[in-house]
């Protein structure tokens, strides 16, 4: 260890050293720091609130439309007779394996493009 002092850090602590802040004034500090917080908190209970009464609208149109949706994608590309190739083929002969691999693609090809 050395001797020598750094004159710097010794002028940063002696700054520190006075009397700390008037509780009221620290107390309005965190009190104005809080507040934006409750706000935050309540805005985002109210989307929550608003998305279950939603759901509970909607919730049979939605179970339609997500059945319909899930069927649709589900279907086979290309028909195929085999039950090991059927099954080794599955994830990627169906419509939403060909969505996923052109988005996968996609992605790729932009973050080549761009970066």
């Amino acid at each position: 260890m050395t001797e020598r002092r750094d004159t710097r850090l010794e002028a940063l602590f002696a700054d520190t050293e006075h009397a700390p802040p008037d509780p009221k004034f620290t107390h309005s500090v965190t009190r104005e720091i809080q507040r934006p917080r409750w706000k935050v908190y309540a805005i985002r209970a109210s989307v929550i609130v608003m998305i279950g009464v939603l759901e509970l609208v909607l919730e049979s149109p939605l179970q339609q439309s997500l059945g319909t949706a899930a069927d649709l994608l589900s279907k086979p590309v290309i028909a195929v007779e085999n039950d090991w190739i059927e099954f080794i083929s599955g994830p990627i002969n169906t419509a939403a394996g060909v969505v996923g691999i052109v988005l996968l693609g996609l992605h790729v090809f932009i973050r080549r493009v761009v970066h």
